[in-house]
């Protein structure tokens, strides 16, 4: 299995280290938070845009494609009552003057993406709790065995 460790730094601030690569998750001020980083939602929905992104260039790669102007933004919702992003939207911005197949192409690459995959295909998800002792496996999570979630907040993004 793949490594990523999180490690708390103080109040809703964590280091999260992948593959040697620091980054920064926090909540926003008016969820707790210091502000200095982005939320794990928000962490979430940045590498299932990347992912697109990536599928996008080599998709464009391979059919001899030019490049330039390639974006993808990620935008969600939030579902208040349930405590869970109830839809994210990724607009990719393509080259102009693309050929249709090259476009049908990158549509199916995008959809395959694996971050995608993982979404509409969940794994399971297993947790070990590790007290200083023997380690302890509970099995999958039962998603409606979750606590509450507060809402992102509606003003992180990106500035501040």
């Amino acid at each position: 299995m793949a490594r990523i460790s999180v490690t708390h730094r103080h109040g809703q601030s964590f280091d999260v280290r992948v593959r040697g690569y620091a980054l920064i998750s926090d909540e926003p001020v008016t969820l707790g938070g210091d502000d200095e980083g982005p939320t794990p939602t928000e962490l979430m929905i940045a590498g299932l845009a990347a992912c697109a992104a990536e599928e996008v260039v080599k998709s464009l790669s391979e059919h001899g494609e030019k490049l330039e102007r390639i974006e993808v933004g990620g935008d969600f919702d939030w579902d208040e009552k349930g405590g869970r992003v109830a839809c994210v939207r990724l607009t990719v911005t393509l080259p102009e003057g693309i050929s249709t197949e090259s476009s049908e192409h990158v549509l199916k690459s995008v959809l395959a993406c694996p971050a995608r995959k993982m979404l509409t295909e969940p794994p399971a998800i297993e947790y070990e709790f590790d007290t200083g002792g023997l380690p302890v496996l509970a099995g999958r999570a039962d998603v409606r065995s979750w606590p509450a979630e507060a809402a992102p907040d509606a003003d992180s993004d990106g500035g501040g």
